[in-house]
């Protein structure tokens, strides 16, 4: 770790001869000499050249009190600014000291006016790597602010978010129930299939790691819907004639596997009380079909390559990808296609509510909003190549798989963007079950560097 002390540029004293400075700046700390400040009963304000300032209210100590500060350069995980030691070391006050604490990490696309870090404060003992969230949590473009009432060691930081799954060869496709997450890939490496284009439809409890597989190895299942009874999946051997693609399901009680249709190259999946609907990205079709099988309704014809659905109660929507460019929506009980949106870039990942329609472009890296009455598209966010959406109430979350490869969480109501994680590999899909945590994958940059990862948000 490397130990730097710094010049305070301004000290402000609570009352007349509060607050001493050290005046000139000190020499490396690693050398043992640390910066020096004298605050008495009336309190004052520190401020250094890097934004770390110390706040020191009147009251908080009763007598002359010495404060020194190490700013540590350290590589804790989720750290997003340096490390300081506050001494003495245990150093108690009568009221909580606030401290400023600066966010200095580099990210490769900067940050606009109305997009943060989901930052916190964190301490821990000197001795110790055992840090903890601090409860008070004021974040700003620069920095966050929190108090504590003793001193240790403090940084700003953003809650790495858990995995539950890891060294999956590209998971993609997630859904959820009250119980299980449910997800897909091609296994890990001791269970990889000898096939590599083949995988597995997984389960685990949220909040644990106890992942189960529900089938055998099927060819590269890709994308999920569950209801009560049944994980549905999209099953295909990437349009290989050989290897038909597929609707399947397996029951979630006896793990019984189905083939409802073998058909095109089924690339989505989503459903309600009475209906399975899928995208095909051989034939181009939205389709609809009866939950136990049967014959599938075209819904929609020249779909492009429909890889991402949504729904209400009366329509399904979807993207047409990079084969159209296009934002489409169809009754499910049939009739014309209304195109939402065109000349789009690469649109993905789809969300809806009951006024919107919500979409994220791959190509341009626009997330954009469309009223579902028809009318002009909106830019939410601007990021570099987004790729799944999911909405919870007013709250919008993404994933971006290129520059800060970051999710974020869009306030529809405040237009505030708020960043939840960095430096994620390449994150694919993401759901947002109500009353549960965001859940998304990872696929890695290479085979077996697969997460599910779970983060609590709003």
């Amino acid at each position: 770790m490397k130990r730097i002390s710094f010049m305070v540029l301004a000290c402000a004293a609570g009352g007349l001869g509060g607050v001493s400075c050290g005046g000139a700046e000190a020499d490396d700390a690693t050398q043992g000499t640390k910066p020096q400040f004298s605050v008495d009963a009336q309190g004052g304000v520190f401020t250094a050249r890097d934004g770390f300032t110390i706040e020191v209210p009147p009251g908080a100590v009763s007598a002359a009190t010495d404060i020194t500060i190490e700013r540590v350069e350290d590589a804790r995980e989720g750290g997003v600014g340096p490390m300081y030691l506050l001494g003495p070391e245990g150093q108690t006050f009568d009221k909580p000291v606030s401290l400023t604490l600066p966010i200095t990490v580099e990210l490769e696309a900067e940050l606009d006016e109305n997009t943060f870090l989901d930052v916190y404060a964190f301490t821990a003992p000197a001795d110790s790597d055992d840090f903890t969230r601090l409860e008070r949590h004021d974040a700003f473009a620069a920095g966050v602010v929190t108090e504590t009432p003793h001193f240790s060691r403090f940084q700003a930081g953003m809650v790495p978010p858990a995995a539950m799954a890891s060294q999956h060869a590209y998971p993609m496709a997630l859904a959820a129930d009250d119980t299980y997450l449910y997800f897909a890939s091609g296994g890990t490496e001791s269970t990889a299939p000898a096939d590599s284009n083949d995988g597995y439809i997984y389960r685990v409890k949220p909040g644990t790691t106890e992942v189960e597989a529900m089938t055998p190895a099927d060819p590269d299942p890709k994308a999920l819907w569950v209801n009560a009874s049944h994980v549905y999946w999209a099953s295909g051997g990437d349009n290989d004639p050989i290897i038909p693609s597929a609707l399947k399901r397996v029951d979630k009680s006896t793990l019984a596997m189905e083939t409802l249709i073998e058909i095109g190259y089924v690339l989505s999946v989503t459903g309600d009380e009475s209906s399975v609907y899928f995208g095909d990205g051989d034939g181009h079709n939205i389709y609809k079909m009866p939950l136990d099988g049967g014959e599938p309704v075209v819904l929609a014809a020249d779909a492009g390559a429909p890889e991402h659905l949504a729904q209400d109660a009366a329509n399904i929507y979807w993207t047409g990808g990079a084969t159209t460019n296009k934002v489409y929506k169809v009754a499910k009980s049939g009739g014309d296609v209304t195109v939402i949106a065109e000349n789009e870039g690469e649109p993905a990942g789809i969300a809806v509510d009951a006024e919107f329609v919500y979409w994220a472009n791959a190509g341009d890296g626009g997330v954009f909003k469309a009223p579902i009455a028809g009318g002009a598209k909106t830019l939410i966010y601007q990021g570099g190549s987004m790729g799944g959406l999911a909405l919870r109430g007013s709250t919008l979350f993404s994933t971006d798989m290129s520059r800060n490869r970051s999710v974020q969480a869009h306030d529809l109501v405040e237009n505030k963007t708020t960043v939840l994680a960095l430096g994620q590999h390449f994150a694919w899909r993401i759901i947002a079950p109500e009353g549960q945590d965001v859940f998304w994958t990872n696929g890695g940059d290479y085979r077996f560097e697969g997460e599910i990862v779970s983060y609590s948000a709003p």
